[in-house]
């Protein structure tokens, strides 16, 4: 599990990117076999299609994304992170933003970098809002 510290960094930067919305950023975080499989969209495969997806859904993405690991997992060149999610609103009072799980599957480049190589989320009724709450604001 020592790569651990190193798969978790490279989730806190695809967090960073994507609350900045800077696409380039985020896209050299994806391995080029990268599939995102989300809880109301077909199964997208590839950079080229994750971008557009982006690309067409970031206009419309308000709020931060806060993510909280409920489980990690490693082992030679693959890894695993699950945890919740929460779109925390731009205002205070504002309703509360959309809540989920998600799970990531990393690969171990040749360059020794850390890629995302598959994303799948849900949203399942034991996450909730609440759940963000109890701690201070976190990515």
């Amino acid at each position: 599990m020592k790569n651990l510290p190193e798969v978790r960094e490279c989730l806190s930067l695809w967090l960073a990117a994507f609350n900045a919305k800077d696409i380039e950023a985020l896209m050299v975080l994806y391995d080029p076999d990268s599939a995102y499989a989300g809880g109301r969209t077909p199964l997208i495969r590839g950079i080229d299609a994750i971008r557009a997806c982006y690309e067409h859904a970031f206009p419309q993405i308000t709020g931060t994304l806060l993510f909280e690991e409920e489980a990690a997992f490693q082992q030679d060149g693959m890894a695993l992170i699950y945890g919740k999610f929460y779109f925390k609103p731009v205002a205070d009072g504002a309703e509360a933003g959309t809540t989920g799980r998600v799970g990531l599957v990393y690969r171990k480049a040749r360059d020794g970098n850390w890629k995302l190589l598959f994303d799948m989320d849900n949203c399942p009724p034991d996450v909730t809002s609440q759940d963000f709450s109890k701690r201070a604001s976190r990515t």
